[in-house]
């Protein structure tokens, strides 16, 4: 018997004894019979609310193993079956079906699981409604079983899975939402009947009063790793261990040792010439495990916690990433509260403090809750304190308000700052056809949560309406199935008074009977200015400008599936730009798929900052590709290669300075340059049981800026295939006692 075995209990305390539901894909035993059905599934995709075009049946049973789902669902050989097997979280177009579990059934957290006809697996956190997070991979069982005309699958999610409140209750209430996925004919059905991008998404899904057992589970996940320079030899060797105890559910410990966080994940590439700061998600172990309760989000994608600044690069002016001795994540409930400690400590002299606490007290119609972060940095004489304090009244079942009040204090070299924040908002769904919502916000120019969070900016004045209409009455000769249609408009001022470029913007999406969908987007930025373009240096004054992006999205047609794209624009001072989007993707098997994007955009003027209050504009060639192959030879072996390739090439340049009232007046010239970034990655991941993995992965990359003009592509991916800023080789095991 495995350590984490001998600390699995499970014992019921008012319910009926079950048998072992063994996760084979065939939900044969007797047990099955007493599960509740779910069998009224709605199409959502189109968004037209009538009976599925083939049957799909869900149940649901509580066994003291976990909670128990099976899909039965119709597929006659008529209709095409597409199952290529795919990477975790990447299933794409597939035959699928989803279970999403908010376990407290109070609109907070929600846990998707997906498999597809393939067996191959998504899992998502869901916060915020209908704010999907993929970078969290849970431990859950799950199986399929083909047979002429049709398909069968089996869920297994055990009570360990996440915190919960109340879990010493002999029953509690969940709340539950169920949908199929047939690919060719990009069909969605679910029951409830709710859509995953509308505001209400989360809280719609149907409660449902289940038997409740206990369970304990105490994991070790000790690591080695093997990092070979293959630029600069030399070798690092590293190990260390995650741990995750959970006695129950009312309480979990996440702890981890000297964690590795070496990339067998890749980031996307970026070159950011933007004021605003790239995001990047996380998908290292440790801060995935049980972090819905801490994801506290606003409007404009700010993001009072963000992990990955803990381990970035290091205060002490290296350019290198931090390490990381220990960290340490707490998760519980008491009464009528969830509660949420995080600390993480970074080695060295210049090692980071980060911690963050949270309470909340979530009520049926009624929540609120605070979280509160703090940063201490040595190597910079600095610490930051943030109070998030949120909450969420449901009005009605159609009306909801909710929002934030955000307060920060940042010592730096012994003088403190002080701002303060926070937004509302009102969500109204009048029926299944109209949804409004509209909020307002104010962040202080003085208020900083970047510490330990993601803020885009602050120092903004803001107020938006949305309205969405959604039409499905189209006529039997009719190609449409469903069209929506949305209206946004954005009014921004800063602290100083300043109008900053309002925006209008309608969108049409259509999505086809035969499969497939199009998008169409209108927008214009009406004239204001621009406070953050020159990084403090002044306001630009910019005159009004539309863009139109449109785009088509196919179905599966054989072995292909395409996006192709075209994005219209206005931008810097005067000038115009055009972008091409064609995506690709060919299923050469089952086994093995061949992604292939390449963005191109052509602009007359594209204005950038270049220091103080100087800018500069220039005609601008960009090529943005990627190409991605992922091959499955065989069970629980997977190889990935994924190379990304992006130039850029500036010329005819013109300099600005900023003038009175933010006009920009002509100051020289400027120089021209080229941008070159390229980096490749080779990936062999063997599963050697759940969980527990061996890593092979060679890593190729560098980045190039050049003055002077060069914009040829095939001369630009020539010497990138020569940049060469880091080559490294790295193998890892990960294992699970």
């Amino acid at each position: 018997m495995t350590l984490r075995r001998f600390f699995l209990l499970a014992c019921a305390f008012a319910a009926p004894a079950h048998a072992a539901i063994v996760v084979d894909g065939k939900p044969d035993e007797a047990d099955w019979a007493d599960a509740r059905v779910f069998a009224d599934f709605r199409r959502t995709q189109p968004y037209a609310l009538d009976a599925a075009t083939l049957a799909t049946q869900a149940r649901m049973l509580s066994t003291p193993q976990g909670l128990a789902f099976a899909f039965r669902c119709a597929q006659p050989p008529g209709v095409p079956r597409l199952k290529p097997i795919t990477a975790r979280d990447n299933i794409g177009a597939a035959d699928r079906v989803n279970v999403m579990i908010d376990f407290d059934a109070d609109g907070k957290t929600g846990y998707n699981f997906t498999v597809s006809l393939s067996d191959s697996i998504e899992d998502a956190v869901i916060t915020d409604e209908n704010q999907f997070s993929s970078d969290w991979d849970a431990d859950w069982q799950h199986a399929v079983h083909e047979t002429d005309e049709g398909w069968t699958v089996e869920i297994l999610v055990p009570w360990t899975i996440a915190s919960m409140r109340g879990a010493d209750t002999p029953t509690r209430t969940v709340a539950v939402y169920f949908d199929r996925v047939v690919a060719s004919r990009s069909e969605r059905s679910a029951t409830p009947p709710v859509f995953y991008g509308n505001q209400v998404f989360l809280s719609g899904y149907e409660k449902v009063e289940i038997a409740q057992y206990r369970a304990q589970l105490l994991d070790f996940f000790p690591y080695v790793s093997v990092l070979q320079d293959l630029k600069n030899p030399g070798t690092e060797f590293r190990g260390g261990m995650d741990v995750f105890w959970k006695p129950g559910g009312n309480f979990q410990l996440t702890a981890t040792l000297n964690p590795d966080f070496g990339q067998v994940e890749s980031d996307e590439l970026v070159v950011n010439f933007d004021a605003i700061e790239t995001y990047y998600s996380d998908k290292r172990p440790f801060f995935t495990e049980n972090q819905g309760l801490f994801d506290l989000r606003t409007p404009q994608d700010g993001l009072i916690l963000y992990t990955r600044r803990i381990g970035a690069a290091s205060d002490d002016g290296s350019g290198e990433a931090a390490g990381i001795d220990a960290a340490l994540k707490v998760n519980g409930s008491a009464g009528a509260f969830k509660y949420g400690f995080f600390d993480a400590e970074e080695s060295g002299d210049a090692g980071r403090s980060f911690r963050a606490a949270r309470l909340l007290a979530p009520g049926e119609t009624f929540s609120i809750g605070t979280l509160v972060t703090s940063v201490d940095r040595p190597a910079l004489d600095r610490s930051a304190l943030v109070d998030a304090t949120d909450w969420r009244w449901q009005a009605s079942e159609r009306m909801r308000f909710d929002g934030q009040v955000i307060a920060s204090q940042v010592d730096d070299a012994g003088i403190t700052t002080r701002g303060t924040g926070g937004w509302a908002r009102w969500v109204g769904t009048v029926n299944d056809r109209w949804e409004h919502d509209a909020w307002i916000s104010h962040y202080g120019a003085d208020l900083d949560f970047n510490d330990a969070g993601y803020m885009p900016r602050n120092d903004l004045n803001q107020a938006q309406w949305r309205t969405r209409y959604k039409r499905n009455d189209f006529g039997a000769d009719s190609a449409t199935a469903a069209v929506t249609y949305t209206g946004i408009a954005v009014g921004r001022t800063n602290d100083d008074g300043d109008r900053l470029s309002p925006v209008l913007r309608l969108e049409r999406s259509a999505e086809f009977k035969g499969g497939g969908k199009y998008f169409l987007q209108l927008r214009g930025d009406l004239a204001g200015y621009d406070d953050q373009i020159a990084r403090g240096a002044g306001n630009v004054w910019r005159p009004s400008r539309t863009s139109m992006w449109t785009y088509y999205e196919s179905p599966r047609v054989g072995d292909w599936q395409y996006i192709v794209g075209v994005w219209l624009m206005q931008e810097g001072v005067h000038g115009r730009a055009v972008q091409w989007e064609p995506e690709f993707t060919y299923y050469v098997s089952d086994r093995l798929t061949v992604d292939v994007t390449a963005y191109v955009r052509f602009s007359n003027d594209w204005l950038i900052w270049l220091d103080g209050d100087r800018l500069a504009s220039y005609r601008r060639k960009q090529w943005d590709t990627a190409v991605n192959l992922n091959w499955f030879p065989a069970p629980r072996h997977e190889l990935r290669a994924k190379m990304q390739w992006l130039s850029i090439g500036a010329r005819d340049a013109r300099a600005w300075r900023i003038g009175e009232r933010g006009r920009l007046r002509r100051d020289g010239t400027a120089d021209d340059f080229s941008i070159n970034s390229f980096g490749v990655q080779l990936r062999y991941r063997y599963e050697i049981a759940p969980q527990s993995e061996f890593y092979l992965v060679y890593s190729r990359g560098g980045f190039e800026r050049r003055d002077g003009h060069a914009d040829d592509p095939g001369e630009l991916f020539a010497d990138a295939l020569e940049l060469r800023d880091a080559d490294q080789l790295l193998a890892k095991v990960r294992y699970r006692f």
